[in-house]
Order: C-alpha cells, then structure tokens, then sequence
C-alpha cells in the first residue's frame, strides 16, 4: 500500500523574520506512521516545520510551511502517485497574511477614500471602509515590518482548503481527514465531522476535542457517514485503529 500522511501544522509568513504558527506538534501523525512501518506499506510524510518526525524506515518525507506550500506538494504528490489512503491529520491555517500595516498608514489611507468619494449614508461609508480593507488585504508583504510602530496591524485573508482538493487531485484514495473543535458536545462534534465527510468527499473524519486531549490521553471518534465507528483513548489506540482499519479494508478488497 501507498500511505500519505500529513503532519504538524502550517507557518505563516509576516515578513522574512516573523511567522505565525499553531501549537500542532505532529505527535498523532508520528504515531499513525510508525505502526504503518510495521506493515508492508509505503509512507509519503508532508509535514510542518515544528513537527516531531518517526523514523526514517519506509518513509519518504516532504517538508512544507505555509499553505500555499502544502498545497502545491500535496497536488503534485496526489497527481504522480496512487495512494491507497491519505490520512490528513496536519493543522492547517485557516488564513494567511494578506498585508501588515500601522494604525497611521491605515488611518490615512481610509481618510483619503473617505474624503475623495464623500459618502452620503452609513452605507456607503462602511462600503467605502470594507473595500479599502480588502485592497489593503492585497499589498505586498514587506521584508522586515519596522519595530519602531507603536500597534501592528494584519489583515489576514483565507487560505486555500487543502482537504476540499485531495478527492479532486485524486479520486480513488481513501480520504481520512481530522476535525479539532474545543469544548463542545459530542453531538456537535459528530454532526460537524459528518458535514466534513460530505463536503470533502472522506471515507472518515477522526473527530476529537481539544479539552479531552492531555500528555496521556486523547479522546477521538472515528466518524463515517452513519456515525461513530469507533471510540478511541489515546493517541496509540487512534494510531494502531486506524491502521487496522486500513489493512483490513485492503485484505477484503483483495
């Protein structure tokens, strides 16, 4: 079997010294791929830059940091290689840095459309507002942000949804994707995973919460399309069900 494992989270870019970054550490992903090395499998990685990595038996790993990274290794992975399933646990950021200014340059900037265009109405004075953030939103990044502004402001647009591509780059992979949401009830949690699983086109979401997640413990629901399937306690239960689910599932289609 092909296995594509993504890990870790995404960093993105403010200027060439500044980065924002998540708290995802990869630990599941290593996990899931050091029981995959007990099995005759073949691991592509694509992992984050703050990620913990397994060892490098059967592995091929592709590091990335922004989205826009991962997207681009992921479509050419998923358009040159057949994977039996992509397992995407990596946490990606939902958004990426449109532009970094200052409450002086922002605050001229609005002035100017402002005075120039002369709203009448409430309206068309929010309009105004909104389509000065957006094209704000549109100007280059700068090499180093100077440290001598007093408020730093980031307008941060939407980044592409890597997971909404992988069934259109490929097709016929088994898709295992991941919902974290914090502190909601478990129907919520459910019901959010199987909206996930349509939309992407998944075989299964592993659903779980980030306040039942310690250093011994990470409580997750493998959901499909009917429900829960499995319930998991650790990150080794999680690790090694999913694995057998995957051997499994290619012993019957054999």
């Amino acid at each position: 079997m092909n296995i594509l494992i993504t890990a870790g989270g995404t960093s993105e870019k403010i200027d060439d010294v500044r980065h924002l970054t998540n708290h995802a550490t990869g630990s599941l992903g290593r996990e899931i791929a050091t029981c995959l090395q007990q099995e005759n499998v073949r691991i592509h990685y694509v992992y984050g830059p703050k990620a913990v990595l397994p060892s490098k038996e059967k592995i091929v790993f592709h590091p990335i940091h922004s989205v826009k990274e991962l997207e681009a290794t992921m479509k050419d992975l998923l358009t040159t290689i057949n994977f039996d399933y992509v397992i995407h646990s990596m946490a990606v950021s939902d958004y990426e840095l449109g532009s970094a200014t200052n409450e002086e340059l922002l605050a001229k900037e609005l002035a100017n459309k402002i005075s120039d265009l002369k709203p009448e109405t409430s309206e068309e004075l929010e309009a105004i507002i909104k389509n000065s953030l957006l094209e704000t939103s549109s100007a280059p990044a700068q090499k180093k942000i100077s440290s001598k502004n007093e408020k730093l402001i980031l307008v941060m647009k939407k980044a592409p949804k890597v997971i909404s591509s992988i069934k259109k780059w490929q097709p016929t992979t088994n898709l295992i994707g991941f919902k974290l949401l914090v502190d909601v009830p478990e129907a919520e949690l459910i019901s959010v995973a199987q909206e996930s699983i349509k939309k992407n086109q998944a075989s299964y979401i592993l659903a779980n919460d980030l306040t039942t997640i310690t250093e011994n413990a990470h409580l997750g629901l493998l959901v499909s399309s009917t429900g829960v399937k499995v319930r998991f306690n650790t990150k080794k239960e999680i690790a090694q069900g999913l694995v057998d689910l995957m051997i499994t599932e290619e012993r019957r289609l054999k």
